[in-house]
């Protein structure tokens, strides 16, 4: 595999759903105001992937895990599926497919890719990610792996924009703040929640929210590295 690489590899591919258009034509020529916050790395070579998924529905949903709380990195944290690269791996893209089918038993062949978001540098870990947008008709055959994967989330564009769920979410007193959102018990936020941001913004979806509302991440979700732009 070529580092950066993210040509997508043969995939059956279907017309994007109506409701997920605008976020196709945006993944062409992206917004630059929507992307100003990823750290862009120098040179852009990723060494891992994740993939964005979301439902073929009037109101798609968007897929997250909830990392298993045994794994050294991020565990107990809201993330997309992915992983490292592997020198088996034909692209980038190719990578966030195997990660999502064996985080999630998800059938490769049932995913349509949309598009990629630019590379980014995850701060402190210095890995740099390729964010891969896809979409799929959803059914109920996701099985999450207990090794890595607590819980499988779907979540509708509708509740993440909704702005009684958003806020800004801040580590430490004296650290920057990021785009978060809290549902019951569980709080997303971080590299995850700033990807969840922009895709929210590249589609259209976003509505008007409190901005000035800054919360301290919950302990459950600091895990063992504090990184506020951990995955």
């Amino acid at each position: 595999m070529t580092a950066g690489q993210t040509n997508p590899p043969t995939i059956p591919s279907s017309p994007a759903p109506t409701s997920l258009r605008g976020l196709q034509t945006a993944l062409t020529d992206p917004d630059p105001a929507a992307l100003s916050r990823l750290q862009r790395p120098q040179p852009e070579d990723s060494s891992s992937a994740v993939l964005i998924l979301l439902s073929d529905e009037p109101d798609p949903s968007v897929l997250f895990t909830v990392r298993a709380r045994n794994l050294r990195h991020h565990s107990g944290q809201i993330s997309f599926p992915g992983g490292h690269a592997e020198a088996y791996d034909d692209n980038l893209v190719d990578t966030a497919l195997r990660e999502a089918r064996e985080e999630v038993g998800l059938d490769r062949a049932e995913v349509n890719i949309l598009g990629t978001l630019p590379s980014a540098e995850i701060p402190v870990s210095h890995s740099v990610v390729a964010p891969v947008v896809g979409w799929w008709r959803p059914d109920n055959s996701l099985v999450a792996s207990p090794s890595e994967v607590a819980s499988i989330q779907r979540w509708p564009v509708s509740k993440l924009a909704d702005p009684s769920h958003r806020v800004n979410a801040q580590l430490r007193p004296d650290s920057i703040i990021g785009p978060a959102w809290q549902f019951d018990d569980l709080f997303l936020w971080g590299f995850t929640g700033l990807l969840t941001d922009i895709l929210l913004r590249l589609g259209g979806w976003e509505k008007p929210w409190h901005h000035d509302h800054v919360v301290p991440v919950p302990q459950r979700f600091r895990s063992d590295v504090f990184d506020p732009d951990a995955p």
